[in-house]
């Protein structure tokens, strides 16, 4: 029988040789692989950064859904303090870069690093009651996108994409998927 998850032993092994963790938490879940160990990861000095598989195994590519998931998921093995919303948000964040070797570029906002920005509407209806603006990011109803900046250019604003025809990518998408369907000899 073949090995499939971390027991104390990789962890430390993992957390002594530095090497990092992309955690990715919807995926796991969507395939039944069971839940990452993150608690223990971080506690042992093993770095972890949240990550979002492909479309095969996780539709949204939601980063801050995977914000979200790792929160809930570390919370239903190891209890309420096992996982705060801002720890997840830290390992979408800080956590990625360092697993890239980029925290001096990247992860966070501070002066002189690359950033790309963006910025949720948590003033509507369903966040009204959330007194904590991060839970309402991360454990809260989906918050409007009210702008995202991609190295200081607007990509998108008030939830529409600015720089490409959405309606004409997704027919593209729908032709591409339907070409490759018919060349594996799934449909006709």
């Amino acid at each position: 029988m073949t090995k499939q998850h971390l027991d104390d032993a990789d962890i430390a092994s993992l957390a002594a040789s530095k090497t990092g963790v992309a955690h990715c938490p919807s995926s796991n879940a969507r395939l039944g692989a069971g839940i990452c160990r993150t608690r223990d990861l971080l506690d042992a000095g093993a770095p972890v950064g949240l990550g979002v598989d492909g479309s095969s195994s996780n539709e949204a590519s939601s980063l801050v859904g995977q914000v979200r998931a790792a929160t809930l998921f570390a919370r239903a093995v190891g209890g309420p303090q096992a996982m705060t919303v801002r720890q997840s948000l830290e390992l979408a964040t800080i956590g990625g870069a360092a697993l890239l070797g980029r925290q001096a570029d990247i992860g966070s906002l501070e002066p002189g690093k690359l950033a790309d920005i963006a910025l949720w509407r948590l003033d509507t209806l369903p966040h009204a009651d959330i007194a904590d603006p991060v839970a309402a990011l991360v454990l809260g109803s989906a918050a409007p996108l009210e702008l995202l900046l991609v190295n200081g250019r607007p990509i998108v604003e008030r939830d529409r994409v600015l720089t490409v025809d959405e309606q004409q990518v997704a027919a593209g998408a729908r032709d591409a998927s339907k070409a490759l369907l018919r060349k594996a000899g799934l449909t006709s």
